[in-house]
């Protein structure tokens, strides 16, 4: 009984071991998803990661045998740090050191800096330091021909040690400006001369430039890796779409390795050594591999990016009605709210305007928002639409009214196509005509249901012309030193002599014409206001002579 206690002893801890791996493995996806950039999107779409180096155009100021003013082929010596293979196909050795040529002539000695990004065993290399010493500093570029975001940056280096001193950095402007990504550098004082920067400080930003000393030690002397991470250990990393400061600092259209000096061994460049040629051609770059991680940025708005076009550009398959390349404005005919990157809360999807069927364009106006003047399609006055060129003789921010000259009548719903119906008013006469009814607006000079005739105060229609207000001084000899009296004449102006009437108002009719306001024919005479009839005398009517009865 007891050996048979002690087999199943034996037996269970061995099904204890199994439960705890399965716990463990149920527990490594969850850890994965926990290190990587961005956990959980929520509703922020993004597409995958893939080597932007493969599609890259990449550049080197200098190259191992070529010359550089004219790129023509020439051989160069140059030596490894190391020694080489004792049975080789290429190369010799020279007091000790295997040595071989670069041409850029052969193509079994040239060493391009394409070959950093064509996925094979071949390697770029730069002219060694017997040369001169200006080729410690030398430029590798990657131009990646449109903007991405980039979360890491992996170089693998060939026969030679990693660089002593150097610096990552982006462009987000074509390569027209750089910014440092990252600073690399052998020592702590290296770090604050070169770069005025602590070294292997901690990052606490989103956007820290770090200066680090980790990748510029002499050893490995060749095959050594350089791994930089620019979304993982920082703030941000695990909600990058809730990062700003993370998704600008991880932009690029250009990345650049400036190189400032080649590693040596202890007192190898020393003023002596700097001019011997068998210590200075072991000192140069050379590259075997870049890898680039990064995607399209597509604002959160698109979870696929295709190359397209004649230049294989990769463009966004956008969502939530956005377009451009990188998804980065709300489509044509979508502005009802400003265009803003998805979150993971929120999608901030594109919202058609409300045109009523009339348009279909329009553009985000802030001021429209801020004074509630767009009704968007839920029948809300909210956001920022404006439509543009409404059609249909419509207009207005939701082109929701007709254009002057035309109306819409009673039950005829907005988003009918010819709604709007011309109004039947003369538009000499009127300023449009009222909506719902078409009754017509009289300008100020006409009145009437159909501004048929003139207001008060003008004559001659259908011209309406303002009828004239003439001063009239008073014959009061004690009056003569005031200001005139001004009086409105009311008489018939096509009635009367050119003075129209007298200081008292009282209308002086032409000759055959009669009536308080001159606006009929006098006895004998027809048809006003031609008033034809006798023959008129050989004097008009003259202006009665009022001073006189004054005199009396």
């Amino acid at each position: 009984l007891q050996k048979t206690k002690a087999d199943r002893g034996r037996a269970f801890c061995p099904l204890l071991l199994v439960l705890l791996l399965l716990f463990l493995l149920l527990l490594f996806p969850l850890s994965g998803a926990a290190a990587s950039p961005e956990p959980q999107t929520g509703f922020s779409l993004h597409p995958p990661y893939f080597n932007l180096a493969e599609a890259a155009r990449i550049s080197a100021t200098a190259t191992c045998g070529e010359d550089p003013g004219s790129a023509r082929p020439r051989p160069e010596l140059y030596c490894k740090l190391v020694g080489g293979p004792i049975a080789s196909t290429t190369g010799h050795t020279i007091q000790g050191q295997f040595c071989d040529y670069c041409n850029s002539g052969d193509p079994n000695k040239a060493h391009p800096v394409t070959n950093a990004i064509d996925g094979t065993e071949r390697w770029w290399q730069s002219p060694p330091l017997s040369l001169g010493l200006q080729y410690n500093k030398v430029n590798v570029t990657l131009d990646l021909g449109q903007l991405f975001h980039v979360a890491y940056v992996l170089i693998k280096f060939a026969n030679s040690p990693r660089p002593d001193l150097w610096v990552l950095e982006r462009s987000v402007d074509s390569g027209r400006t750089y910014l440092p990504w990252q600073f690399f550098a052998h020592s702590k004082i290296d770090c604050w001369e070169q770069f005025g920067t602590d070294a292997n400080m901690p990052i606490t930003k989103d956007n820290d430039v770090i200066c680090t000393t980790e990748y510029s030690r002499i050893v490995p002397l060749e095959n050594g890796e350089v791994v930089v991470s620019l979304v993982n250990g920082r703030p941000g990393a695990k909600n990058f779409t809730f990062s700003p400061t993370l998704r600008e600092f991880t932009k690029a259209t250009n990345i650049r390795l400036r190189f400032l000096r080649t590693n040596t061994l202890l007192g190898h460049l020393i003023s002596k050594a700097q001019r011997d040629p068998t210590v200075t051609r072991r000192y140069y770059y050379s590259i075997k591999d870049i890898s680039i991680g990064g995607r399209c940025v597509c604002n959160g708005h698109a979870e696929v990016c295709r190359a397209k076009g004649p230049e294989n550009l990769f463009q966004c398959e956008c969502q939530h009605n956005t377009c451009g390349e990188s998804c980065d404005h709300c489509c044509a005919g979508y502005n009802q709210k400003q265009w803003r990157p998805a979150t993971a809360e929120r999608t901030n999807e594109c919202e058609v305007c409300n045109c009523h069927g009339h348009a279909t364009d329009c553009y985000y106006d802030p001021d429209v928002e801020r004074q509630s003047e767009s009704l968007n399609i839920h029948g809300v006055y909210e956001g920022g639409g404006v439509c543009i060129n409404c059609q249909h003789n419509t207009a207005g921010v939701n082109c929701e009214k007709c254009i002057q000259g035309y109306y819409r009548p009673y039950n005829v719903p907005v988003e009918a196509p010819h709604g709007c119906m011309p109004c039947s008013c003369n538009p000499e006469n009127t300023n449009g005509c009222e909506e719902g009814t078409g009754r017509c607006f009289c300008k100020s000079n006409f009145q009437g249901e159909n501004c048929e005739r003139c207001a008060e105060g003008f004559y001659n229609f259908p011209f309406c012309q303002r009828i004239p207000i003439y001063p009239i001084s008073t014959p009061r000899p004690e009056a003569s030193t005031t200001a005139a009296e001004i009086k409105g004449c009311e008489c018939n102006p096509v009635g009367v002599v050119s003075e129209i009437c007298d200081f008292q108002g009282k209308c002086l009719c032409r000759f055959g014409v009669d009536g308080p306001k001159c606006d009929s024919c006098s006895s004998g005479f027809y048809s006003f206001p031609a008033c034809q009839g006798k023959s008129p005398p050989s004097h008009p009517p003259s202006i009665p002579d009022y001073c006189n009865e004054w005199i009396l």
